[in-house]
């Protein structure tokens, strides 16, 4: 055999054992990931949602019934993402039944939040998803005639939350009956 076609088999090899590798790796770890990712959802549901027990997924990776002990419903969790700065601004939203809004949770770029640094991920900050507790669909920023301080230096980023998750709980209104 000459170095040439040699070369190209001793690649081929290399290919062929490096793919079945990977695949191996891939499905050793997958159930581990989509765990943690299952975790992590259901930390970030019980976070904007306290008064629920267990969740329950009513609309792929978009909207969850809140549920108490007894199975009954105490609100729902919903996902918004209006378009910011950077790119697209995850936002869940937690809503007790009377439509009021009972937390907010921005998320982190770890998350998909591709926000500029020091301007628009301070919208991940306690301070800014506090402004939002206790209003309904009439969500909007000062500038809008609504009661939410925009960050400054990051409106666009502001109104993207403020927008998603007045639209969000228009959307999904009708999921607050019990």
């Amino acid at each position: 055999m000459n170095s040439r076609t040699w070369m190209v088999v001793s690649l081929l090899i290399t290919c062929i054992v490096a793919a079945f590798a990977l695949s191996e790796v891939y499905a050793m770890t997958k159930p581990k990931i989509e765990q943690q990712k299952m975790d992590a959802t259901t930390s970030a549901l019980s976070q904007v949602l306290v008064t629920a027990q267990t969740f329950k997924e009513v609309e792929k990776d978009s909207l969850w019934y809140g549920l108490d002990q007894s199975g009954a419903k105490t609100g729902i969790v919903v996902r918004s993402g209006r378009r910011g700065y950077g790119g697209p601004v995850p936002v869940l939203i937690g809503l007790d039944l009377g439509g009021r809004i009972v937390g907010l949770k921005v998320a982190s770029p770890a998350e998909g939040l591709k926000e500029t640094p020091g301007l628009g991920l301070k919208a991940t900050e306690a301070w800014f998803a506090r402004q939002f507790v206790g209003l309904d669909s009439t969500v909007a920023l000062k500038k809008e005639g609504g009661t939410i301080d925009a960050i400054s230096g990051a409106t666009i980023t502001s109104r993207a939350v403020a927008r998603g998750v007045a639209e969000a709980i228009r959307k999904y209104m009708e999921h607050l009956k019990p």
